[in-house]
């Protein structure tokens, strides 16, 4: 038989027997019936039958490509899916492939363009020229090896700072062709986990009572590059022995378990299977079940600045996050998130249909994309893990390849060539579904009690979709941009959102027998952190313009309400221009040309602040709960969280933070701008009030962690006061003691500088420090260092003593050294007062005040504008 033949049948017997195959063939069958053929012909591992679908004049090395990645080495399952088709001249398509070949529980996803032209007889189709567009490979379905136990005899595994040690016990492997990759322990065990850093031996001391976390364990999963299997595990330990089918079910139960927690790739509808990545290069995670905590999780990620996590998964707490030795050896304790970021996304342009009462999302979102690193193959997007992507194409490449990262909020975006730095590209996503709101918590006081004989009234529904909903497609960091973004919803529903209103909104043509809907549409023209919308029933005022600063343009103000809320909506509204013409000044204008403040019901006050809006809550009269014990409520200053929430339009949003620890450049600025607004609006004594509150709390629970560590702070108790006490009030009152220590000008200047040269950008507290010590002519790095980075609270011992004329202070610092800014108070016999500020920067520092009449008494740090605690 002649080898044109061969090929022929072999075609023939994989090809449907269609009847009639001189007839035409209906597209679609015709289409369905190509790709069963490659499916059936990779299963098969026949070459031929694939070279047969293509023309005689495609070009041959394109063809070979294609025929050998589908059939060689052999495939032992081919999974073939169409992900578009456009028509082409002359009767041909063009076709979009996603493939998945199995090769003994390997595999490789790849995207295919296939052109197509009309075939004769009985190929209805054939290939004029294919083209390979991405592939993943390097995945696995991992399984444990069944056939093998292995008794453990003194094993110890290591990781930095972390030491699990099995005396005795038995272990499973699953492997790949280079080696182990999963490790399942089973045994009484023990774990040691001693982080290195001080602040982290603080978080685990209030986990567990002690610097260092040691517990037994019953059962250990880990995840770990095959290659660091004989590095990491001492294989020495390990001797293969019978396998117990108890031993083996209770392996098999942690495997299924454990392994979809991390590594784990979901394929769409190319494959239910549970697909993993090999960890990279230092990577490793271990599942630690313990007797006395549960399932607790250690992972050191090498692509991550902090690589050491230790992390309660049942509870969602993070215990502990730090950069280890070796990576703070390397890159120091500064960082920013946009350091290994490989793009910017320099504009958004988002479409979003909305159904409130189901809460139901249905989007696309155009990316303009600018790259930053030298090149790269695959992209990571941030998209909620709920709402499923539907379609990404690009102007440059067509349609691409995308996968979910199981449990994540994670989409890999493959290209088909590696793109090179600089280049312009732009991403079209198309997605949706349910995605619940997010609540404004971290803005919000904790309840204290419940009144009783309560009436409560059904709040105005609201929902917000903000930073930490990712309702849209975005960077994997926040990444200022521009952005135009336009939102359908129900008549009956209003929008607000960052950037300018355009217009307003339009009715959109609905179906016959569907509820009305319209269309708002808003235009961010200045960079924006990150994107946010506000759904309710509004009522809306006059847009009113504000000179904020004489030579600076006007900011539009809009007052927006929920019904019951409208009367408020005046008095508010005046209150809200002061407060933006107050910051303005202070800062030489306002970062964004409209602003609308939203007053929405709720139970408990609070808010949250994106660019361009606030949402600011306010309980009604019939609230059932009260709120007195909490950092941030401050009864003598109703303006409190208004003033906050317009604060964080300049800082928060105009001005960023690098990471998770400078969090405190957003809270605490905006805390101490709303304190100076205490003091604009009601004078020193409110001031003075607002101050002594925020020291009490900030000195109750500094104990609890250093300013530094963010929103970790609290987060191990579940108790939100400790982050506000310490990150809000806390940061407020240590640049209320800069300030003093500066004075007035230079502090100011200082700021004005760094909000300048920061704006649209992230800053940290390094930037802050060298700003601040450029205006005032002088080192601030030990200040920084004790009350941003430490938690200790400085005792100072004080003592006075009447010289004649004069009065000498006498103030004492044991153990570190801080600068603090103490103010003695003279009180003369004639009733008379003098505030003397003394700057604590040494062990012992004395001075002299001369006296201006007959002393009747002398108080220490009574206006509360020190953290320090005296003694006397």
């Amino acid at each position: 038989m002649g080898v044109r033949r061969v090929v022929a049948f072999a075609c023939l017997a994989l090809w449907p027997l269609l009847a009639g195959a001189a007839q035409p063939v209906p597209e679609q069958a015709g289409i369905d019936a190509f790709i069963a053929v490659i499916e059936r012909a990779a299963e098969a591992g026949d070459a031929g039958a694939l070279r047969a679908l293509a023309q005689p004049d495609a070009r041959p090395a394109l063809v070979s490509e294609f025929v050998q990645s589908m059939t060689f080495p052999r495939v032992t399952h081919a999974t073939v899916k169409e992900r578009d088709r456009t028509p082409l001249d002359r009767g041909g398509i063009r076709l979009l492939l996603e493939t998945l070949t199995d090769r003994n529980a390997e595999g490789r996803v790849t995207t295919w363009r296939l052109d197509l032209e009309p075939g004769q007889g009985e190929i209805p189709w054939r290939i004029a020229t294919v083209e390979r567009l991405s592939v993943i490979s390097g995945l696995f379905r991992l399984a444990l090896d069944t056939t093998t136990e292995y008794e453990v005899k003194d094993l110890v595994v290591h990781a930095p700072d972390l030491t699990l040690s099995l005396p005795s016990g038995y272990a499973f492997v699953a492997r790949t062709p280079d080696g182990p990759t999963a490790l399942v322990l089973l045994g009484r065990g023990r774990m040691e986990f001693a982080p290195a850093p001080e602040t982290e031996r603080g978080q685990i001391r209030i986990f567990s009572g002690s610097d260092t976390l040691k517990t037994g364990f019953d059962v250990v999963f880990v995840r770990l590059p095959p290659h660091e299997f004989g590095a990491r595990v001492a294989t020495q330990a390990l001797t293969s022995r019978a396998v117990d089918p108890n031993h083996l079910r209770r392996a098999l139960q942690a495997f299924d378990t454990y392994l979809p927690m991390s590594f784990q790739l979901g394929l769409n509808d190319l494959s239910t299977a549970r697909w993993s990545l090999v960890p990279s290069a230092n990577d490793f995670v271990a599942e630690i079940v313990t007797r006395r905590y549960g399932p607790l999780t250690y992972a050191r990620a090498n692509s991550e600045p902090e690589d050491i996590s230790f992390f309660d998964r049942r509870r969602h707490r993070n215990i502990s996050v730090y950069p280890s030795e070796q990576r703070l050896a390397s890159t120091g304790r500064f960082f920013s998130e946009d350091d290994k970021v490989d793009y910017d996304i320099v504009r958004y342009e988002i479409e979003t249909s909305l159904a409130p009462d189901r809460q139901w999302i249905d989007g696309t979102a155009k990316l303009s994309i600018h790259t930053r690193s030298p090149y790269f193959s695959t992209l990571t997007l941030r998209l909620a893990d709920s709402l499923v992507v539907r379609r990404v194409t690009s102007p440059q490449f067509g349609r691409l390849l995308h996968l979910r990262v199981v449990g994540q909020n994670n989409v890999l975006v493959g290209f088909p060539a590696t793109v090179v730095a600089p280049s312009d590209i732009d991403l079209v996503i198309t997605y949706g579904g349910r995605l619940p709101p997010q609540r404004a918590d971290r803005e919000a006081v904790t309840v204290g009690q419940i009144q009783e004989d309560t009436m409560v009234i059904p709040l105005e529904p609201q929902l917000l979709y903000s930073n930490r909903s990712y309702w849209y497609p975005q960077s994997t960091v926040t990444d200022y941009a521009s952005g135009k973004l336009a939102f359908t919803v129900p008549a009956e529903f209003d929008v607000i959102a960052s950037g300018r209103l355009e217009g307003p909104p339009a009715p959109v043509e609905s179906a016959p027998g569907t509820r009305p809907r319209k269309r708002f549409v808003f235009e961010a023209s200045r960079p924006t952190r990150y994107f946010a919308y506000l759904v309710s029933r509004f009522q809306f005022g006059q847009p009113t313009a504000l000179k904020v600063r004489d030579d600076d343009d006007p900011l539009t103000l809009t007052m927006a309400a929920n019904p019951r809320l409208a009367k408020r909506s005046r008095d508010l509204g005046e209150k809200a221009s002061d407060i933006l013409r107050f910051y303005g000044g202070l800062m030489a204008g306002a970062p964004y040309e409209a602003f609308t403040l939203a007053l929405t019901e709720s139970d408990l006050p609070g808010g949250h602040s994106p660019a361009y809006f606030a949402m600011l809550n306010l309980p009604l009269p019939q609230a059932p709960f009260i709120w007195n014990n909490d950092p941030v409520s401050f009864p003598n200053f109703p303006s409190f969280f208004i003033a906050h929430e317009l604060a964080h339009q300049w800082w928060g949003q105009a001005v960023g933070w690098k990471n998770y620890h400078e969090q405190w450049l957003s809270e605490g600025f905006s805390q101490y701008f709303a304190a100076l607004y205490a003091e604009h609006d009601g004078g020193p004594e409110q001031f003075g009030g607002v101050l002594r509150q925020m020291r009490r709390w900030a000195i109750d629970l500094s104990p609890q962690g250093p300013v530094y560590l963010g929103y970790r702070l609290g987060h191990l108790k579940a108790d939100g006061r400790v982050f506000r006490a310490l990150v809000y009030n806390k940061g407020a009152m240590v640049l209320h003691m800069l300030r003093r220590l500066m004075g007035d000008d230079a502090f100011f200047s200082g700021l004005r500088e760094f909000y300048a040269s920061s704006r649209y950008a992230k800053a940290g507290t390094d930037d802050f420090r060298k700003a601040m010590e450029k205006a005032d002519g002088h080192p601030l790095d030990r200040f920084f260092e004790r009350w941003i980075h430490g938690n200790r609270i400085p005792t100072v011992k004080f003592s006075s003593r009447l010289n004649g004329g004069q009065l000498d202070l006498h103030f004492e610092q044991k153990g570190e050294i801080f600068d603090i800014p103490i103010t003695v108070k003279v009180t003369y016999t004639n009733g008379t007062t003098e505030n003397v500020l003394v700057k604590v920067r040494d062990a012992v520092t004395d001075q002299t005040i001369v006296l201006k009449g007959a002393l009747r008494g002398v108080e220490v740090n009574k206006d509360g504008g020190s953290l320090a605690e005296v003694e006397k």
